[in-house]
């Protein structure tokens, strides 16, 4: 009797390992259709799990200190270009909708801050700062 238990847990735990492993190459071939062909199996799998997410947060203010409410930010990296405003307190946060998993991620982004009254600023930062603080200077209105 305890032979049959026993058998019954050997069996339950090799119908288990086969479940895996079916599912293991399910998903395996999903993700595969979005990397290049000679990324090996375990390679792509490693890619995934560390994939380079940008995010970039920060304030816009102006020399003396005040915010720029709905200043317009765009950070440019690869193919990639992000933009949003910042709010009425001048802070902002730019995120992509996906990470960049399926190539290396950039060691630079160029940033351009923009808004009314203030002279455009353009510069360049490192992909894992996280945060940012740009004063734009006011724009001379001189004829």
């Amino acid at each position: 009797m305890k032979f049959l238990a026993l058998l019954r847990y050997v069996l339950f735990a090799a119908f288990g390992v086969v479940i895996a492993s079916a599912l293991f190459v399910v998903l395996n071939v999903l993700i595969s259709s979005n990397y290049d062909a000679g990324t090996g199996l375990i390679e792509r799998w490693i890619l995934r799990a560390t994939c380079s997410e940008y995010e970039l947060e920060g304030t816009v203010r102006d020399t003396n200190g005040r915010p720029v409410p709905f200043a317009i930010v765009e950070a440019t990296y690869l193919d990639t270009s992000l933009t949003t405003r910042s709010n009425s307190d001048g802070t902002f946060m730019l995120a992509p909708a996906e990470a960049v998993c399926d190539r290396r991620a950039p060691e630079n982004v160029t940033v351009l801050v923009v808004a009314d009254n203030y002279r455009p600023k353009r510069q360049t930062v490192p992909f894992d700062q996280g945060s940012l603080e740009v004063a734009l200077d006011a724009r001379d209105f001189r004829p």
